[in-house]
């Protein structure tokens, strides 16, 4: 019923607006908003409460929250796979090649690899990887079987934190690539105080097509506004292939929800609520993905991810809100940030409303402005990128790329309204549309591309 209100709510209020006199208000009034907003975002993602380990400093606490201790931390790292023979392998080899070993070499980490009851043999594959790579004896494999939830969310069930060795818990996709050096540069964000941390999600190949630049510079955008929110005190949300979180703080909250369609943004409202804590993005801990290589699967993750977004929302928002621990800008900026999902059906009926008042300037007007306030926002993250020499990116590939991440973009206009329509109407069990892995680049990735980011801010 709350997904059908938003939906047609805000479609008959857009209808409204743009069919009387108040369509140029309306077009002002999203502009205004959206810059009083997204500037500071800009300007805090600049600070972040903790600099890169590459600095040469260790940063400042994060306020109010300790890590667990001085020492260096242990790692559990989780990957909950489904078929991922294909790709799991290289991400074993990736984590036995890790750096966080103490002076004698033990690795200071433990890998769990779930798997969720594939039939292309993934569980004997990452097995045997790990034999080879040397680190069977920090491997453990879980099989899940049966009939059972679908999703990430349930698959991780599958081992409760209580069963984990490590201080903090790392969870990975199975395509995820990552260098030698991730797991110590997190320990820096942990011994920094830092207690929920996420990575910065990277696309391999992202100059293969169109489609796998546009996601890879989506990333970009998507780091740059969670990361201004942490800077600005607001609850800023780990993201699925990447998250950290200090093992004693999952266990509080009650560890992984199996009902849950997006985990990672389930489980930052749970420890916003409970503890007051936002996720603290770590630029210079990156881990490489594979792109969504056709428009038909893209479609259907994003309007996943919109239905994942509405669901947190309606799920945990009240909880949120009503949170001890948070105070009252915090829960306006959560506000704020979850308004944005009644955005695109309130355009959407501004849009058909202006073109049947034959106003159709009026309705491509309010679409460029919305995607001119995220390609203005990605010009400014994409300070984080550079060429293949090393070098900033030149302005005008810079503008074009910008101008390439505001244009897809404008997808979340229709996946938000389909997803609040899904959410409306369908019956049954949450149905998760698995991404299907192809394999990519043999060689683990660097974070070359990005150098002039590890400065913290160029």
């Amino acid at each position: 019923m709350l997904a059908a209100g938003t939906l047609t709510g805000g479609f008959a209020l857009g209808f409204r607006a743009a069919a009387g006199r108040g369509t140029r208000r309306l077009v002002l009034a999203c502009v205004a908003g959206a810059l009083g907003s997204t500037l500071p975002i800009a300007w805090a993602s600049r600070r972040p409460p903790i600099q890169p380990r590459s600095n040469g400093e260790v940063g400042r606490q994060v306020a109010r929250h300790q890590g667990p201790g001085t020492g260096s931390p242990t790692f559990t790292v989780v990957v909950a796979g489904r078929d991922e023979a294909v790709v799991i392998p290289r991400l074993v080899r990736d984590v036995a090649a890790q750096d966080h070993r103490t002076s004698g070499g033990t690795p200071r980490f433990e890998l769990v690899v779930i798997d969720d009851r594939s039939v292309d043999g993934t569980a004997d594959a990452a097995s045997q990887a790990a034999e080879t790579a040397g680190i069977s004896g920090v491997t453990r494999v879980v099989r899940r079987a049966g009939a059972l939830p679908d999703g990430k969310g349930a698959a991780l069930t599958a081992l409760a934190p209580e069963a984990y060795l490590g201080d903090v818990v790392v969870v990975l996709d199975a395509d995820a690539r990552i260098a030698p050096d991730f797991l110590s540069t997190l320990a820096h964000y942990v011994q920094s105080g830092a207690r929920a941390i996420t990575a910065r999600r990277r696309i391999i190949d992202g100059g293969a097509s169109w489609l796998a630049g546009a996601q890879a510079d989506e990333q970009t955008l998507d780091g740059e506004l969670q990361r201004g929110r942490w800077g600005l005190g607001g609850l800023s949300e780990f993201r699925g292939n990447g998250i950290v979180v200090e093992r004693r703080l999952l266990i509080e909250v009650g560890g992984w929800r199996s009902e849950a369609l997006t985990e990672d943004l389930d489980l930052s409202s749970r420890i916003a609520a409970a503890h007051g804590i936002g996720v603290a993005w770590a630029l210079d801990a990156e881990v490489w993905e594979e792109p969504v290589r056709s428009w038909p699967a893209l479609w259907r993750q994003r309007v996943r991810w919109a239905e994942g977004a509405v669901r947190r929302l309606l799920e945990h928002g009240a909880p949120v809100l009503a949170s001890r621990r948070l105070g009252i800008r915090a829960k306006l900026e959560f506000l704020a940030y979850a308004g944005q999902l009644a955005a695109p059906p309130l355009i959407a009926g501004s849009v058909a409303g202006a073109f049947r008042r034959g106003r159709a300037a009026s309705a491509v007007l309010l679409v460029a402005a919305y995607a001119g306030v995220a390609g203005g926002l990605a010009w400014d993250a994409l300070r984080w990128e550079a060429g293949a020499d090393g070098h900033p990116l030149h302005p005008g590939e810079r503008l074009g790329r910008a101008a390439r991440a505001a244009v897809f973009g404008s997808l979340w206009l229709a996946a938000v309204p389909a997803a609040l329509w899904r959410l409306a109407v369908r019956r049954g069990p949450v149905v998760y549309d698995k991404m299907a892995h192809h394999g990519g680049p043999e060689a683990s990735p660097r974070p070359g591309p990005a150098a002039h980011h590890a400065r913290g801010e160029p």
